[in-house]
């Protein structure tokens, strides 16, 4: 069997595990970077480093370069995710997500997309949310994604002419430890925030009843894999959409906002 050769970003437990163990038991070779250190599998080859490093991320670039090694996709997957309302949490929270959901991707590309092979892919997973308008506290996520989004539409552009895909992912919720933590992101908000008391907690209620059944992770690697191996994939991939906030970005910003105010701030009796 050829071997695909690709880079990914692993979360630490979720997405990434689940599509190296895809890929491995297809008997493809993964080059892994994670924050932490990964159990040795056959056919992965892990590296522990900091996406946001730029040192880091080099040293593993010139490893690779040592071994001669090409790669037949480089997928981007690592993120965090944080609830918290945008004029109240403290700026290197703020900076520590837009590094690793947008930046950590770009420096991952810029580094290794020399080492495509002929036919290489870059895959780009950024949310469902990418493309709506963000609800409250869920801003910051929101804009990285976003930002993350139309990254890797500008990236596809560039990489067109040298006849390269760049293929985005939009996942909607994924059982992972990054879907649970929302909860509890949304939790702590309630508790600790000054401005948004009741509203955070009408938020938590609306999150629980609203998220839906999230998605186990291997039906987002075999996506994934799908994207990775397709003679001529398609350049945007949306799975497992919330159809209420779908519906909710059809309508007037004006329209949403009032709708949102109404919910949040309605007082029981």
């Amino acid at each position: 069997m050829i071997e695909y050769e690709y880079t990914y970003n692993r979360c630490r437990i979720g997405i990434g595990k689940a599509t190296a163990d895809y890929f491995l038991s297809l008997g493809h070779r993964v080059y892994g970077i994670d924050i932490k250190y990964t159990d040795v599998k056959e056919g992965l080859i892990a590296f522990c480093a900091d996406i946001t490093s730029t040192e880091q991320i080099c040293s593993i670039k010139e490893r690779l370069s040592d071994d001669n090694v090409c790669l037949d996709a480089i997928i981007n997957i690592a993120g965090i995710h944080k609830m918290a309302s945008l004029v109240e949490t403290d700026y290197p929270q703020l900076k520590r997500l837009i590094d690793i959901n947008l930046c950590g991707t770009m420096l991952v590309c810029n580094t290794f997309h020399s080492m495509l092979s002929e036919n290489g892919r870059i895959i780009i997973v950024t949310s469902e949310v990418a493309y709506l308008d963000p609800m409250p506290f869920n801003g910051l996520y929101s804009v990285s994604k976003t930002a993350l989004d139309c990254y890797a539409q500008a990236l596809r552009q560039e990489l067109n002419l040298l006849n390269k895909k760049v293929i985005t992912i939009r996942p909607g919720a994924i059982k992972t430890p990054l879907c649970t933590g929302s909860l509890t992101d949304t939790e702590h908000l309630a508790s600790h925030t000054q401005l948004y008391k009741s509203q955070a907690g009408r938020f938590l209620g609306l999150t629980k009843k609203f998220m839906g059944k999230p998605m186990e992770p291997i039906k987002l690697a075999r996506l994934i894999y799908k994207a990775t191996v397709k003679k001529r994939p398609r350049l945007i991939y949306k799975k497992h959409r919330n159809l209420g906030l779908v519906m909710l970005n059809l309508l007037p910003k004006r329209l949403q906002c009032a709708i949102i105010k109404l919910l949040l701030n309605n007082k029981t009796k």
